[in-house]
């Protein structure tokens, strides 16, 4: 039962629909190096954030809270090398002078996720097809490297909004009256639902 917070921003489940594939990641070779007119943000992206790319400012890629800027998918970590040592971390420290910089991105309109609501979400919010509101605490967890994010849950609206809500967790554990609640969602102004979504207009 969810009766604290554990926020974790997106946790992918699975595919709307019949797909071969469950968990497509796109590997984004996007930096030779952090100096390129065209760098990576000064802040961290965690595991689990939903991420623009390209992003705000001109940057390769950034974090998204923005309804105007449509969502390009979720971060699932990196790779860069730095001191000329390679690593590979759960998230981009933010700032870190490197080469060699490779995103991993889930980019698939279609892929689902987990997240945890910052509220009780009743079953008669559920049964009707609701969107939501993202929002992040203070930051994702640098020892993990997972997100921060979380769905608010007295957001909901049928008018655009960055997720959709279609059922809870089927995880044993979750209850309907959970006071922090795992929800699945799909991400409903994702950039590449272009019959739907509506165009980025301010960065």
């Amino acid at each position: 039962m969810a009766s604290s917070t554990a926020y974790r921003g997106f946790i992918p489940v699975r595919k709307v629909g019949g797909n071969y594939n469950t968990n497509a990641v796109t590997d984004n070779i996007v930096l030779a190096d952090t100096s390129a007119s065209d760098a990576a943000p000064s802040n961290n992206i965690y595991t689990g954030d939903p991420v623009v790319m390209p992003g705000a400012q001109g940057a390769t890629i950034t974090t998204s809270v923005c309804t105007t800027l449509k969502i390009s998918g979720v971060f699932m970590g990196c790779q860069y090398v730095t001191g000329g040592e390679q690593k590979f971390s759960r998230y981009w420290p933010g700032g870190t002078s490197a080469t060699d910089v490779k995103f991993f991105v889930i980019t698939d309109p279609n892929q689902t996720y987990h997240i945890q609501g910052d509220a009780t979400i009743s079953v008669s919010q559920l049964i009707r097809p609701y969107n939501y509101d993202i929002s992040v605490s203070a930051s994702g967890n640098t020892t993990t490297g997972q997100s921060g994010y979380f769905l608010d849950s007295s957001s909901k609206t049928e008018a655009i909004s960055p997720v959709r809500v279609i059922g809870r967790s089927h995880d044993p554990n979750e209850g309907e009256d959970d006071q922090y609640p795992v929800v699945e969602v799909y991400i409903s102004n994702h950039r590449d639902r272009y019959v739907t979504a509506s165009v980025s207009t301010t960065a």
